[in-house]
Order: C-alpha cells, then structure tokens, then sequence
C-alpha cells in the first residue's frame, strides 16, 4: 500500500511538474506575443466561463468519492449506478453550459472595455471555450472513476501528453495577438481528446465496469447530490478565490493590471498544486479508512501527514518569497517583477497555513464530513468578492492580496484544523504540537541561510538561480529530516489516541 500511494504522488508531481513547466515556458510567450491587454483579455475569458464548472453542483466531485468508497465495500453494482447517474446528470449540465455562454457573450463586453479590434475575436473565444465544457461535462465523469480506481499513474500518463502538445500547438499556432481564437481551438481540441482517452482508459481497467440509461438511480442522484452540495459549495469558494481577483482587478482597475496579479497568483498555484498533487491520493484512502471504520490509522494520518505538509508548505513560501525576485524578473523582466513581487509575497503569507492543509481538506472529505469547511469555505468567497471590491477601489490590486491572504489564513487555515480536529477528536494543542511546531523549528535555520545568502549575493542568471535553489532545497531537506523524522515530538497522551501499533513501530 506504501508503494502504491509513493507512485501516486510521484505520478502526480510528474503532471504537475509538466503542467508548472508548460504554463512556466508558455505565460512570457503569450504576454509578449498577444500584449498585455489581450493576454488580460484570455485571462478575463477564463475566468468567466471558469464558473461553469459551477453548474453541476459538485456531482463530478461526488463521482470519485462514491467510487473509492463502493469499491472498499466491494459493491461493484453500485460503482455502475453511480457512474450512469452521473453521465446522465452531467449530460444535461453540458445543455446549461450552452444557455451560460449565451449568457456570457451578452455581458462581458458591458463589464470589460474590449479593444474595438479585438471584439469579434472575444466573441468567438468565449463560444469555443463554452462549447469545450459542455463537451467535457459528462466524459469528465471519467477522472473520477480513475481516481476513485486509485489510478493516479493513468491519470497523469494521459494529461502529460496533453500538456505537452498543448504548449506544442501553441507555439506553433499562435503568433500575433489575432490568434485569440486559435489559442480558444487548442484549449477546446486538446481537452475533449483528453477526456475521450480517459473514458476508454476507466473502461479498460475495471472490465466490470458497465453505463447505461437503465442503471440510472434516483437514490444514488440523491447520494451525488446530497455530498455533492457541500462539494458545490466548495467549488463556488475556490472559484471566487482563484477567479474573482483577475475580475475586480479588470473591472475595477484596468485590463492590462491583471497580468501581473496573475503572474503572482500563478506562482503561487504552482505550490498549492503540488501539495494536492501529494496529499490528493490519499483521499481514496481516507475514504477507505471512513468506509472500514479504521479511525487509529486516521488520526495517525491526520497527525503525522500533517507535519510533513506543514514542512512543505513553509519550504514552498520560503522559495517564493526568497526568490520571488529574482524569478520574476528572468522570467518576466524587471518591469512586471516590480508590481507582481509585493503581490506574490503578501498572498504566499496568507496561503502558507492553508497550503499545509490539503491533506486535512483530503481527509474531511473521505469521512464526508465537509459541510462546515464548505461553509467556511464560502465565507471565504464572500470575504474576498466584496472586501476585494473595496479593497481594489482604495489600494488597487495590492489591496485585494491583503484580503485574500486574510481570508485564507482564517478560513483554509485556522478554521479547517479546528474541524478536523473535533471530527477526528484529536485535541487542537495535540495538533499544533504534533503536527505545526516541529516544521516551523525545522524551517528557522535554512530560513537564515537563505536570508543571509540572498543579502550577500542574489542569483542574477538562472543558472544561478538553480543553483541556489537547489543547495537551499538539500539544506530544508536536511533539516527537516533531523527534526521530523520521528514521534518524538508527539505528547506522550498522544500515543493513547493513535494506538499501541504506532509506539511499536516508531519506538521498536
């Protein structure tokens, strides 16, 4: 079991290592190529029809949990139900897609001032994008068998070629700002092939697996949608949060102030991504303890996962804000990296905590216990939508950073530990001893030398840069292996929660 989840999370930092490089290697090619008014303009496209994903109400997100947890009961009748439900479900979302670009086309050029010469061509790209998720609505239904099959290595053995031909046919394809629409075609022919392989792929590794009309249950609609709202919930949270900023900044400041907030906010995605890349294999296990009632290997997951996401967390925000700089201006040059590095450095403050825990969110939702978090996950939303607002009207994009790093702390942070620890029943103190303090001592030294070094002599090529970044990474590593490679930091009446087994194991 130990190896399949180490191959899971190396499968999945292999796609989100291609997707960061891709979208690394392809932001300064489009900013320079569209301009930064029509690279502001796809972002702004983006981040309308991004909401879409909105109107399936969290069945897509149900579809994989239900799987994994059927599965754990050996209840393969169930995984059919399940499946055929949700293909039926999605199919007519797909139709609301549709009527929502409609929608779309008649208020975006009220909200955003478009270039005159460039009207026609948003027109076009706000349809393709539109058709692209009506297509993928119900075949996307596919991640999720496979995630629930805990097929992570397919999973990403499809989207890294993807990816890759993507930033192919990109490069090849786009050449001035008129090629809007020809970036909208790649988006929409790349995924809807992607989600078509993945469809035969859910197929091919369980033979059992059957979808048709007939299989259609209105209890397991219930199920979909009964864990689903919650997760919809969640969705319109994430949403906000990663969508409203380009949108407030757009209609409150100006078109071409988006691109540099997106620079930032994408460096930042980059961490967070990796951290669900690692932590989001393991939500089928969650699952399976939830379903086997295993809650001493749940609190021990809880704990000890934990500490080691906190450790990553703080190495990921100590990167980007040690070397924001200097990143910034190879990658963007000095003009762009002056306005994103406040930017990116007020939002990596914010989002430390909440990087730290996705493994927490993975397990709140294999026990589906996820109302509360998506409560305050909308909360969130509605914190950073209208103090965003007013934030972006006095103190521009910076403002927005402030309150959304704010809004994360509390919500993503603080808020979602309380409540995985009173569903878990692990004393918060427990937690924080357990799990938070030692990867904060451990992180202090490295912190230090990154300080002093970077105030000696900052990386000016990027070779440099790697190298710095490289002897840094093997100095963290060092240290949190000293200080997180055991129990010993546990409170001994910690050991009464996780059992005698893990005494054993960690104490001989």
């Amino acid at each position: 079991m130990n190896g399949r989840v180490a191959s899971n999370v190396i499968w999945n930092w292999a796609g989100m290592g291609v997707s960061m490089l891709a979208g690394f290697v392809l932001a300064p090619y489009l900013v320079h190529t569209l301009g930064d008014s029509v690279y502001g303009l796809w972002i702004l496209i983006a981040s309308m029809t991004g909401y879409f994903g909105l109107l399936d109400l969290g069945v897509r997100g149900s579809v994989g949990r239900y799987i994994a947890y059927y599965r754990a009961r050996g209840e393969q009748s169930q995984v059919n139900a399940i499946l055929s439900t949700a293909v039926a479900i999605l199919s007519g979302v797909a139709v609301l897609a549709l009527l929502a670009t409609g929608c779309v086309l008649l208020v975006f050029f009220h909200l955003f001032d478009v270039p005159a010469d460039q009207v026609a061509a948003a027109r076009l790209a706000i349809v393709l994008v539109g058709v692209n998720f009506a297509l993928t609505f119900p075949v996307s239904v596919f991640d999720g068998v496979l995630w629930g099959q805990e097929r992570f290595d397919l999973i990403n053995a499809i989207d890294i070629p993807t990816a890759v031909v993507r930033l192919g046919l990109t490069f090849w394809l786009v050449r001035g700002a008129g090629d809007i629409v020809t970036l909208a075609w790649i988006t929409l022919g790349t995924t809807a092939a992607n989600e078509l392989i993945k469809l035969g792929a859910s197929f091919h590794v369980d033979r059992r697996l059957r979808m048709s009309p007939w299989l259609f249950s209105r209890a397991q609609a219930a199920q979909l949608f009964g864990y689903g709202l919650w997760q919809f919930l969640l969705q319109i949270a994430r949403q906000v949060s990663g969508q409203i900023g380009p949108l407030l900044i757009g209609g409150v400041v100006s078109v071409a102030a988006v691109t540099p907030f997106s620079i930032a906010s994408r460096l930042l995605a980059y961490a967070s991504q990796f951290a669900v890349a690692a932590t989001g294999v393991l939500t089928p296990m969650a699952t399976r303890l939830h379903a086997r009632d295993d809650h001493v290997r749940e609190r021990r997951l809880f704990v000890e996962g934990g500490r080691w996401c906190m450790a990553f967390a703080l190495y990921a925000s100590i990167m980007l804000i040690g070397f924001g700089g200097p990143l910034l201006r190879l990658w963007m040059g000095q003009k762009l990296a002056a306005i994103s590095l406040p930017q990116l450095t007020v939002l990596t403050m914010g989002e430390t905590l909440a990087i730290s825990q996705w493994l927490t969110y993975s397990i709140i939702l294999g026990k589906a216990r996820h109302r509360a978090v998506a409560i305050a996950s909308l909360v969130e939303g509605v914190v950073a939508g209208v103090g965003g607002f007013y934030a972006a009207r006095f103190w521009g994009p910076m403002g927005i950073c402030v309150v959304f790093a704010v809004a994360a702390f509390g919500c993503r942070g603080v808020f979602q530990i309380v409540q995985a620890c009173r569903v878990l029943r692990v004393p918060v103190g427990d937690y924080i001893r357990g799990a938070l303090v030692p990867p904060i001592a451990a992180a202090v030294l490295p912190a230090l030398v990154l300080w002093a070094t970077l105030w000696w002599r900052g990386p000016v090529t990027w070779v440099e840069l790697f190298t710095y970044g490289s002897a840094f990474s093997v100095l963290y590593a060092g240290v949190a292996m000293v200080f997180l490679g055991g129990l010993q930091y546990l409170p001994r009446r910690w050991f009464a929660v996780v059992g005698q087994p893990a005494v054993e194991r960690f104490h001989g």
